[in-house]
């Protein structure tokens, strides 16, 4: 005696099951290059430390880096790599499907496959390169531009030393009640 038990699936069913899918997919990131180095380094505003066993760090599109005290070596899928120098900054991203480095801070070697792959830009500026190898520099280094800024500090320093100034003359204004 044979048992059989179906389960049919409905259209909206299958549909919200395709539509979690194809969501999951567009928001699943792709990892557009990788870093290493022989020192600590930030990637991603996070502290890493190399050493630990993992050869390299995945870079994701919006990434920001910071080179250590050693240079931080980004390998793109293509085999292209920028060296980034030192002490210095940058960021990668996507431009339709095309990897993108930003010089922020500091300086990089770059050895390119094709003129074409990576994008290059220093600051804000995309660079057009002459050659498959070359450097990029950017000297007048921007601070990140956040909402805190040396208005704000003073507006909370001065501020303070006006709350303890009033605080202080109400001290030593408070009458003083005689009971007789």
């Amino acid at each position: 005696m044979t048992l059989k038990i179906g389960l049919r699936v409905g259209n909206c069913t299958k549909l919200l099951i395709c539509c979690l899918v194809l969501a999951g997919m567009a928001f699943a990131q792709t990892q557009i290059a990788t870093v290493t180095s022989d020192s600590p380094f930030q990637l991603r505003g996070a502290g890493i430390t190399p050493g630990q066993g993992v050869p390299s760090w995945p870079v994701m599109p919006g990434d920001t880096m910071q080179a250590g005290k050693t240079p931080l070596t980004i390998t793109f899928p293509d085999g292209s790599t920028v060296v980034l120098a030192a002490g210095a900054t940058a960021k990668a991203d996507l431009a339709g499907q095309t990897p993108v480095f930003q010089l922020e801070c500091g300086s990089a070697h770059y050895t390119l496959k094709t003129l074409s792959s990576p994008k290059l830009m220093k600051a804000n500026h995309t660079v057009t390169p002459k050659d498959v190898v070359g450097d990029l520099t950017v000297v007048d280094c921007k601070l990140p531009v956040g909402w805190w800024t040396l208005g704000h500090t003073v507006a909370v320093v001065g501020g303070g030393a006006a709350a303890t100034g009033l605080a202080v003359g109400i001290v030593e204004t408070r009458p003083v009640s005689s009971s007789k």
